[in-house]
């Protein structure tokens, strides 16, 4: 009997080592926000270095709807990017790889690659976290409300176009992680609506993005 009891008391002791270390973890990448208080998630999205993300994209216009589904990857680090698109099935493959300098559309189901050269800055496609963040970061015209689930985060855009006017991050209390981005017009419509389904904050490096070298890729598009 005692065997058992000292079998039993080791394995428990196991469990609760693993997962203290996973929590550890979470906190240390600085993906958990959920003990937080508003003022220190504000602060804390401002501060993002980098992130990783799984996203379905819905683009509105007057004609139609667009949906993708898409994989971004982002460091502060020289600003590199990277932007892959898993669906629709005709673009599976293609990515978008920003170096800090030049930009590179690969298309790997075709084995093409097209290099532009002192590209500028990638974010300027405007539907980035980041690009929230800068636009939050450089207007005068911010607000932060939560209700019992949400604490929401809206920017006028400073110099916006009349297409990309305003912006709202949502970040869930329950979950503690941000869920969505809309995007909206002129007239506070929403245009471009980002669901974020898998998103990881603050753990990546530029070596984790750029997995090739520019210059030595020959393939053209």
């Amino acid at each position: 009997m005692k065997k058992i009891i000292t079998i039993v008391t080791v394995i428990v002791i196991i469990i609760v080592i693993f997962f203290i270390k996973i929590n550890y973890k979470s906190l240390k990448n600085g993906n958990n926000m959920s003990n937080k208080s508003t003022k220190e998630i504000t602060q804390y999205i401002l501060d993002i270095n980098s992130y990783e993300a799984e996203a379905q994209v819905l683009i509105e216009s007057n004609k139609n709807s667009n949906k993708y589904k898409i994989k971004e990857k982002y460091s502060k680090d020289n600003n590199v990017f990277k932007r892959e698109i898993l669906e629709p099935e005709n673009l599976n493959g293609v990515s978008f790889i920003y170096d800090g300098t030049n930009l590179m559309v690969q298309n790997s189901a075709l084995n093409l690659n097209k290099i532009y050269e002192n590209y500028p800055y990638i974010g300027e496609n405007n539907i980035t976290l980041m690009d929230f963040v800068n636009d939050y970061k450089e207007s005068n015209e911010t607000n932060v409300s939560e209700n019992e689930e949400e604490i929401v985060l809206e920017v006028k855009i400073k110099n916006g176009n009349k297409y990309i006017a305003y912006k709202k991050l949502f970040i869930d209390k329950a979950q503690g992680k941000i869920s969505k981005l809309e995007i909206q017009d002129i007239t506070q419509k929403t245009i471009i609506y980002i669901l974020y389904n898998e998103i990881k904050i603050n753990n990546l490096q530029k070596d984790d993005i750029l997995a090739f070298k520019l210059k030595e890729i020959k393939n053209d598009i």
